[in-house]
């Protein structure tokens, strides 16, 4: 970051985030469903293949949301939640190609170019005739995405374009380092609470609450290939390593190190504690009953909706987890809604009897694509003439080109100190706030009326 624009921005503020304090006993890692946090969830049909949706609100501007490379739509669960409860805004979050529920005809191409027009794609397809105003929204891959999509200038009504936490210029750098991470990851978790607790206590997420959401969107059975969410639709997930007879002892023993490498030392579990049900499921307030309209358009065409009426939130539970060697218990005790054990439990075959969950997708084969994702974003998001907003965790993130764009005014900056880079799963209120502050000020949408 160069002297100037530290003079410009201020003294860099420091993360006092420690990821030991992330959790204590309390923090429950239960898995949780969509219906928690969105109203709808869809399928929208275009010419590469089936595209996985989640919707929420029914008014006003469009925030139309791009999750990150192996990452899900249901990363914007908590954000979207609270987004439509500060400002009138539509919330819908897209599961991208070979991520979470989406089907295509063609998982091995992730080029820049293919991943905008699936974009283009899905918003004609919803909307063939007249859209509200729509605001851009991505993370990380799905930032470059947005970038592109803005630049095709294919959407009469885009209005916005916001970037969370890639930057070309220290995304490209890292591209060297990010094999080493993808080989550094578990290659499978015994059940989902156990891959949750993963991503919490390694940092991956550092919001447990959006974790239990968003995390069984990264996953799929080992031996079906079925994502977790569907499991935990049907009721047939593995919630704990206990809920299902296996061959593996408790997690928390010497033999379970050596027949299960891939798992977090350390993320063991209370069992007896723990309670596996699936809840009553619970709609926003902002579609009572109001289904969005199922629409048909040439080569794209919506299915059913699946409308959720609200229903009254039961009873809160939490569940206790042995925290890592060293983790300091300072944390408030965390809760949430609890699942009703599935009807039928199945025993876990032989072939299951490692891990039963691995990665949906395996990013190692999107690698031949990652310069192509990140090259000349920096100048192309400066080009786009809608308002624009750029959220980092750090300063020292900006690459030159922005840092001069920046200085110029030619876009918003908001910076996340205590966030790590999944910055709308660790703070999603403060993300709301920003995203609240830029659409009203660009006059998008107006404050609810309890503000």
């Amino acid at each position: 970051m160069s002297e100037l624009l530290r003079q410009h921005l201020g003294p860099k503020l420091k993360s006092s985030i420690n990821v030991q304090n992330l959790v204590s006993k309390n923090t429950s890692f239960i898995p949780q469903k969509w219906n928690k946090y969105f109203n709808i969830r869809d399928d929208v049909e275009i010419s590469s293949g089936t595209y996985r949706i989640y919707r929420r609100g029914v008014e006003g501007p469009l925030l139309f949301f791009i999750h990150g490379g192996g990452f899900s739509a249901l990363s914007w669960s908590l954000l979207s939640k609270a987004i439509t409860e500060d400002v009138r805004c539509q919330c819908l979050a897209v599961d991208m190609r070979g991520h979470g529920d989406t089907k295509c005809n063609d998982d091995s191409d992730y080029s820049i170019d293919t991943l905008a027009n699936d974009i283009v794609q899905i918003i004609f397809a919803m909307f063939p005739t007249e859209a509200p105003p729509i605001i851009l929204i991505g993370h990380s891959m799905g930032g470059a995405v947005s970038v592109h999509v803005a630049q095709k200038r294919a959407i009469p009504s885009f209005a916005g374009l916001v970037v969370i936490d890639v930057v070309e210029g220290t995304a490209v750098e890292s591209l060297y380092s990010m094999t080493t991470f993808l080989r550094s990851r578990p290659q499978g978790f015994r059940s989902l609470t156990d891959a949750i607790a993963w991503s919490v206590k390694s940092g991956t997420i550092r919001n447990a609450d959006s974790a239990c959401v968003s995390f069984p969107g990264q996953l799929k059975r080992v031996s079906t290939g079925e994502s977790a969410t569907q499991e935990l639709e049907k009721g047939t997930a593995i919630i704990s390593a206990t809920s299902f007879p296996t061959s593996h002892p408790p997690s928390g023993s010497a033999s379970a190190k050596t027949t299960s490498v891939h798992h977090l030392s350390g993320v063991s579990e209370e069992e007896g504690d723990e309670k596996e049900h699936l809840g009553d499921e619970v709609g926003g307030p902002n579609v009572a009953n109001h289904p969005l309209p199922s629409i048909n358009r040439g080569n794209g065409e919506m299915k059913p909706s699946y409308a959720c009426p609200p229903k009254a939130r039961q009873p809160l539970m939490a569940s206790h987890h042995l925290p890592p060697r060293g983790t300091s218990e300072t944390h408030s005790q965390s809760h949430v809604d609890t699942y009703p054990a599935p009807a039928h439990s199945t025993t876990l075959t032989s072939s299951e009897s490692g891990d039963a969950y691995t990665w949906r997708i395996d990013l190692m084969k999107t690698e031949p694509f990652w310069q192509g994702w990140f090259t000349n974003m920096s100048s192309l998001f400066l080009s786009v003439p809608e308002p624009k907003l750029l959220l980092i965790a750090g300063v020292e993130r900006l690459d030159k080109e922005l840092t001069i764009g920046q200085m110029q005014g030619k876009f918003q900056l908001k910076i996340l100190p205590k966030a790590g880079h999944a910055i709308h799963e660790d703070s999603p209120d403060e993300v709301a706030s920003c995203l609240a502050q830029f659409l009203l000020r660009n006059q998008f949408t107006g404050a609810k009326p309890n503000l």
